[in-house]
C-alpha cells in the first residue's frame, strides 16, 4: 500500500501563528468589554462558561479563517506561477 504525503506549506506556520494571534486579541477585546465595569442599567456580564465557550469559539474562528486565506493565497500563487512565462525554454 503506498502512502500519499502531501507536502508541507511554507505559509502554514505564519498564517496559523497569526490566527492564533488574532483570535487572541479578539478575544482579549471579548473578556475585556465582558469584564468591564458597567452601567447600572446595562446587563450583567457572561457565566463562566459561557465566557470559556465563546473564547474557544473565538480561536477557532480565527485559526479556520486564517487557514483558508492561506489556501486562497496558495491557489493565487500556484495560478500566478502557472500564468507566467517560462524564460529560456
Amino acid at each position: 500500500m503506498r502512502l500519499h504525503f502531501l507536502e508541507k506549506s511554507p505559509l502554514k506556520g505564519p498564517f496559523l501563528i497569526g490566527g492564533a494571534l488574532a483570535g487572541a486579541l479578539v478575544s482579549g477585546w471579548y473578556l475585556y468589554r465582558n469584564l468591564a465595569p458597567r452601567g447600572l442599567s446595562s446587563n450583567p456580564p457572561d457565566p463562566v462558561w459561557t465566557r470559556c465557550v465563546n473564547v474557544a469559539l473565538i480561536l477557532f474562528s480565527a485559526i479556520y479563517i486564517a487557514n483558508l486565506l492561506r489556501r486562497v493565497v496558495e491557489l493565487a500563487m500556484r495560478k500566478r506561477d502557472a500564468e507566467l512565462p517560462r524564460s529560456g525554454q
